[in-house]
């Protein structure tokens, strides 16, 4: 699932072979699977120009990522004056928006999707910037 938050991606990007900030330039939705919940496949593209590498490198010829994830489910309400079922809202990658991208030994499949607002992206850079330079001030 795309997960949120700057505290979302400092937790991810350690563990990561590779790992990028960028916006997302073309979102490609697959076949679904037919499990219950189903998981939803993308190809995903990522603006090379604007695009931050925390970890690893990103080659030019590192076009189309593969994405995977649980997708839209019913699952019970748990509100006593909404009782039933109610279907689950999955957040989905969404073009023009900014991620951190982590990906581990497949370069072609990110393993965790994480979106940001810009400021929490620059927190990031600066954080990760003031680590690799030596200083654990923050």
């Amino acid at each position: 699932m795309v997960l949120h938050g700057k505290d979302k991606a400092l937790e991810h990007i350690p563990k990561s072979s590779i790992a990028f900030i960028s916006k997302i330039t073309h979102v490609q939705r697959g076949i679904s699977s037919v499990t219950m919940p189903p998981r939803d496949h993308y190809i995903i593209q990522f603006d090379h120009n604007d695009m931050k590498t925390l970890r690893g490198r990103v080659y030019e010829t590192m076009i189309d990522f593969d994405y995977s994830q649980l997708g839209e489910g019913i699952v019970p309400a748990t509100n006593d004056i909404h009782r039933g079922i109610r279907r689950v809202q999955i957040p989905i990658p969404t073009v023009d928006h900014l991620y951190a991208a982590c990906l581990n030994e497949n370069t072609k499949e990110i393993n965790h999707l994480i979106e940001l607002n810009r400021f929490e992206a620059d927190d990031i850079l600066q954080r990760l910037s003031l680590l690799s330079n030596g200083n654990t001030k923050q």
